[in-house]
């Protein structure tokens, strides 16, 4: 299980930085989940072909045979590995350098595409990273807790297990009669809160409460392992006394208000999702257009730009706030930390950064926010070159 996020992108940056000499390979493919392209080897034949790219691509820098086995041999182990290619999700992001290499498995389509630069590309994974990229859901569900990372398109389920006991019942070592619902208490919800109606003091009740309640505190310190420094949305499904406990426990900062009622052996990952999507919809809209308001209500004053080397040579010093991006072809160019100023190129140029992907990382890595337009039914922002809006900290 690897889910991309901030910390990862940190990471690879680091790797870039502190690599001497060495190229840095970011290959991009769009796999399946299941059927008959899963069966019939296409998404490893994809990426069979894309290694052939790198190798040619090696191959134009006057690399040695040896230095392009080198490149290539941890691409090549994850081709031939047994069943990675069984689970996949949408798509398959990986990163190669000299000592160094890692993949995630994503849950939005990735394009089919190969770069070998000085600099990792980040550019096709950036609806990840965006405001109105991704989010997640925890099933509390007493026969076995789940957690799904989704998209406004799609989602999977993340194997938690390593983490996270197989269910409530085994956990708490207690017999839970039929549904949820079925405690030896009644309970009342005020204002969100649990309340125990007990008429008679301390019950079997309470014991089973204060168990459930020392499960989720169990499963919150569990979700810490995976979510860690995670900013995004999380939805809690399940009925709503769980719900309940595990948001008053819980130590994530970014649970959304309003919970999933799921019918427990029903209500399968579509409909979770279906349900995930009417909820976080809205909110990613809401967020975005508040967003967009801020930078008209200043366009023009000096804090905004829609020129692509301003915004990125903004972004290298920390200034980019806000960053709205529109689809478009990579903006070739270079930063000067000399000059303090962006070029952009017509044609790529070697040691040359998509001006795109140098802004969006560098709003990220400090702390910024980006919103990639055109994505989870969002309105274009900007047909300039570069397709960006940048609203400015000062």
């Amino acid at each position: 299980m690897a889910l991309i996020n901030k910390k990862d992108i940190e990471t690879l940056l680091n790797v870039q930085e502190n690599t001497q000499n060495a190229l840095c390979i970011s290959i991009f493919i769009p796999t399946h989940r299941a059927g008959a392209e899963t069966l019939n080897g296409q998404d490893s034949t994809l990426f069979k072909n894309k290694i052939n790219e790198v190798k040619k691509l090696l191959a134009v820098r006057n690399l040695s045979e040896a230095e392009i086995d080198e490149y290539i041999k941890p691409a090549e182990e994850l081709l031939h590995a047994n069943g990675f290619w069984r689970h996949q999700g949408e798509g398959l992001a990986v990163f190669i350098t000299k000592g160094f290499s890692t993949h995630y498995t994503l849950p939005i389509v990735m394009p089919e595409a190969v770069y070998v630069m000085n600099k990792f590309y980040f550019t096709p994974i950036l609806p990840l990273l965006s405001q109105n990229g991704r989010f997640f859901v925890l099933w509390l569900y007493r026969e076995k807790i789940r957690f799904y990372e989704a998209t406004i398109d799609s989602i999977r389920e993340v194997d938690i297990t390593s983490f996270v006991p197989e269910s409530m019942n085994e956990s708490l070592k207690f017999d839970v009669k039929g549904n949820d619902q079925d405690y030896n208490f009644s309970r009342t919800a005020v204002n969100g809160t649990g309340i125990l109606n007990t008429a008679q003091g301390f019950t079997q009740g309470d014991q089973q409460y204060d168990r459930v309640h020392q499960f989720m505190q169990d499963i919150d310190s569990s979700m810490q392992e995976i979510l860690h420094d995670a900013t995004e949305p999380l939805i809690l499904a399940g009925v709503d006394h769980y719900c309940s406990i595990f948001r008053t426990t819980s130590k994530y900062k970014n649970i959304v208000p309003q919970n999933i009622n799921v019918n427990e052996g029903v209500d399968g990952m579509k409909t979770i999702h279906e349900k995930a999507v009417d909820i976080m919809k809205p909110l990613m809209h809401q967020s975005h257009v508040e967003s967009l308001d801020r930078y008209q209500n200043v366009a023009g004053t000096g804090v905004t730009s829609d020129d692509i080397a301003t915004v990125a040579a903004e972004a290298v010093h920390g200034r980019v706030d806000t960053l709205f991006i529109a689809p478009s072809d990579p903006v070739w160019g270079t930063y000067d930390a000399v000059k303090a100023t962006a070029e952009i190129h017509d044609e790529y140029h070697q040691g040359d950064d998509d001006l795109i992907n140098l802004a969006a990382i560098k709003t990220i890595s400090q702390g910024g926010r980006v919103f990639v337009s055109n994505y989870g039914g969002m309105a274009e922002v900007s047909d300039g070159q570069g397709n960006v809006k940048a609203l400015f900290r000062y």
